[in-house]
């Protein structure tokens, strides 16, 4: 069997072992009676390894492996279609697919090519369960990002070792109210996609409170020797529970909003469709389904602002008058924005 091209010199154990179990496998699968030293050459490992890789192959993973002395090499004794750590169905690659392309804000950053590499090789351990190639799975599927972030997220590598290492980070930050950034040196707790776009929960040490961060308005992002112990209790879901986005509203305990609205028509059925909220309750006031009241619990009302407004006169708000009040604030401000075109004068 030829060696496969490679312009790095071997790396004798370096390369994980499950990979070339599955690569293993895949050369198996060809007929081709690979053996240690061909193996070896191949998957660029030392042949003591190649001999352990089979000996796990044949003692725990039950596969039918032999040594043919006739064609001087390896080869399965049965049909081996499956791999049997990974038995991936038709279906079960379609849910990875699609969540591959639900990582689209990472497109172009350097865990693309790593997190597209380790798709294809799960798609490529099951040959026997799926016949569906990842290309034609390509042009089949898509989801589209609206709203997300393209901006740089460059540090978005970093950030998660920051994390997983409890290590101090420092970098300059921009706020959306502002128009120069400030230096912010802050204990990151936690990295989440919210919305399309990726953000930072941290512990500012100067603020003494837990503050977010979205990523594409992070620069000269330095990684600290200094290490941090994470704050006690602290839980990203629930930080992020009391509001109905991104924002945070650490003083909760203050006040809640009990939140009503009634959607009609087609808002109604999109409504009831989806999961906006955890504390989000769907009471149907149509037996068809053309008029719903939706019910949450929040901490602050900033973003359903926004979100009610998306939705124009598809939606009436009952409750809380706070709400109301922002949302007569906002249509007033939209109507000054755009004045009615002055009568012609006829006369």
């Amino acid at each position: 069997m030829p060696p496969r091209p490679s312009s790095a010199p071997r790396s004798g154990t370096t390369r994980p072992a499950l990979w070339r179990v599955i690569e293993i496998h895949q050369i198996l699968r060809q007929g081709q009676f690979p053996n240690c030293s061909s193996l070896a050459q191949a998957i660029e490992v030392t042949p003591k390894t190649i001999q352990r890789d089979l000996n796990f192959m044949r003692d725990q993973l039950g596969l039918p492996l032999a040594y043919d002395p006739i064609q001087h090499g390896f080869t399965y004794t049965q049909p081996v279609q499956d791999f049997p750590l990974l038995h991936l169905s038709r279906r079960d690659l379609v849910a990875l697919f699609l969540a591959r392309q639900a990582l689209a804000p990472l497109r172009g950053t350097r865990l693309e090519p790593i997190l597209a590499d380790s798709f294809r090789h799960l798609a490529a351990a099951c040959p026997g369960e799926v016949s569906l190639p990842w290309e034609d799975l390509e042009s089949a599927f898509s989801v589209k990002a609206a709203g997300a972030m393209t901006s740089d997220l460059s540090h978005l590598s970093d950030l998660l070792d920051a994390v997983m290492h409890r290590q101090v980070v420092s970098f300059l930050y921009r706020k959306l109210g502002s128009t120069t950034p400030e230096r912010r040196q802050v204990h990151p707790h936690h990295l989440g996609q919210v919305e399309q776009g990726w953000y930072l929960l941290a512990f500012d040490p100067q603020r003494q409170a837990i503050r977010t961060f979205a990523l594409p308005r992070i620069s000269q992002l330095r990684l600290l020797k200094s290490t941090f112990l994470p704050q006690p209790n602290f839980n990203a879901a629930t930080y992020l529970s009391g509001g109905f986005g991104v924002w945070s509203y650490p003083d909760h305990s203050a006040q809640n909003f009990e939140v009503s609205i009634h959607f009609h028509g087609w808002a109604a059925r999109i409504v009831a469709e989806r999961t906006w909220h955890p504390s989000q309750r769907i009471l149907p006031l149509d037996p068809a389904g053309h008029a719903i009241e939706f019910r949450a619990t929040l901490f602050g009302l900033e973003e359903i602002t926004r979100w009610v407004l998306s939705w124009g006169r598809k939606a009436h708000v009952l409750a809380p008058p706070e709400l109301q009040d922002r949302l007569r604030a906002e249509a007033t401000a939209i109507l000054a924005n755009h004045p009615p075109k002055p009568t012609p004068n006829l006369s």
